[in-house]
């Protein structure tokens, strides 16, 4: 059994039957949610193994594997903060059971020092409190507190029932809430599971790909696709800053030097003509490649609006920003954004984190910058580079 197999059988019994009543819907829905993930996991990676016989590009199926991996991920991140959250219920609850626990200790001790003294007392004593009064005056002070008593000892009674209704409801509460932690941890647990043995798979079939001589002449072809629909999307961001221009607008070229690099790390891959190690092939790159720890953060090299928020085949989740008069800088391969499309950024402002999402070989950043939809080498602006 593959490990693939392994956590999909994980995901399916992951999620225990909730108890009835609380959360059905919720546990049901996220297991429901999850199954579908996986299947789908499962489809994609076959797909990325057998790229010849499924008459598919490399491209396209690494996009849709990482897009759903993504989705995964979001999947386990909602369930990590739900089991929190259940987590810090169970605590609260269990600090408000003690204290109801005590309260009834307390009361019902009460209740029972009561009980012991109208058992001394015996039947009819209050008749012989009253027949003992002498005079009216003390007859009446007799009778008041004697009623006073007796409110007293329904209160207390009451008291008791109170607190011993409030203990079970939160009791039950607590058997509910830990049913339902436990039901969370073991789906979080299998969609752990389930990331891991996909990533596992994903890199296996990369390998197996990457070991072909034809790959680097797969990629050639592909790229000027890709290269054509960024400078459509370019052209289509450029045309929608026209017709809702940022204030105020820079001259054209005049972003600047010494500008910030977007993340710290290694250059792979600088801009134009570069020849594969292995392949000794050209290849024409429009930006420029940086490897970074997966998940550190990548900022805005300048001021700008963030134009395009999204997955695009090739790049992987990618971040526009116009940064006015033509110039846009494109973000790519990253794990998580860290703004919306419309968002008004500023030089530094973290915009998102580093990822692998449709790279080949492993978390880095690709950064391109345009000016009116034409590549343009970012290194002579950027400061003393990485």
């Amino acid at each position: 059994m593959s490990r693939l197999a392994l956590a999909l059988l994980l995901a399916a019994q992951g999620a225990p039957a909730p108890a009835p009543g609380a959360s059905a819907p919720t546990v049901a829905s996220e297991k429901a949610r999850l199954d579908g993930i996986a299947a789908e996991l499962e489809a994609r990676v076959t797909a990325l193994q057998d790229l010849d016989n499924q008459q598919r590009n490399l491209t396209n199926s690494l996009g849709e594997l990482d897009e759903s991996l993504a989705r995964l991920a979001e999947e386990a991140e909602r369930a990590r903060a739900r089991h929190d959250a259940l987590v810090a219920e169970l605590a609260t609850l269990e600090l408000k059971t003690g204290l109801d626990e005590d309260a009834l200790v307390d009361a019902r001790a009460r209740l029972e020092a009561r009980l012991r003294v109208l058992y001394v007392a015996g039947e009819g004593g209050a008749v012989r409190a009253l027949l003992g009064a002498e005079g009216f005056g003390e007859l009446a002070l007799r009778r008041r507190f004697l009623r006073s008593l007796a409110e007293n000892d329904a209160k207390l009674v009451d008291e008791v029932a109170r607190i011993e209704g409030a203990l079970l409801d939160k009791r039950a509460r607590l058997k509910a809430a830990a049913v339902e932690a436990e039901g969370v941890r073991q789906q979080l647990d299998g969609q752990r599971a389930l990331l891991v043995a996909t990533r596992e798979e994903r890199a296996a079939a990369l390998g197996r790909i990457a070991s072909e001589r034809r790959l680097t002449e797969r990629q050639q072809a592909e790229l000027e696709q890709r290269r054509r629909e960024v400078a459509t999307l370019i052209g289509r961001l450029a045309e929608e800053s026209v017709r809702r221009p940022m204030a105020p607008a820079r001259p054209r070229g005049k972003l600047g030097r010494n500008l910030p690099w977007p993340v710290e790390g290694q250059l792979i891959r600088r801009f134009g003509v570069v020849v594969e190690k292995d392949s000794k092939a050209e290849i024409v790159s429009n930006g420029i490649e940086i490897r970074a720890d997966d998940g550190a953060p990548v900022q805005s090299i300048a001021d700008g609006r963030v134009a395009f928020v999204g997955w695009l085949r090739g790049f992987g989740r990618l971040v526009i920003v116009d940064h006015g008069s033509g110039v846009h800088s494109l973000s790519g391969h990253l794990a998580k954004a860290a703004v919306a499309s419309g968002d008004e950024v500023r030089r530094g402002q973290t915009i998102a984190f580093v990822g692998d999402t449709e790279s080949t070989n492993g978390p880095k950043l690709y950064f391109e910058l345009r000016e009116n939809g034409r590549p343009r080498d970012p290194a002579p602006l950027l400061r003393a580079g990485p």
